[in-house]
């Protein structure tokens, strides 16, 4: 019982760990697109 209890609270930080990991890069991944887009829209309307 004891070992089923650890690989469940195993599983469980692993879970929280990739989900918190996820929602981070999805962050990154909008601030960064924000910006990459404002830059390369100016960049498109100054070239077009």
């Amino acid at each position: 019982m004891e070992y089923s209890a650890n690989s469940t609270v195993k599983l469980a930080m692993q879970r929280a760990h990739e989900e918190r990991g996820q929602v981070l890069r999805a962050l990154w991944a909008r601030l960064f697109t924000s910006r990459r887009i404002g830059r390369v829209g100016a960049g498109i309307s100054r070239w077009a």
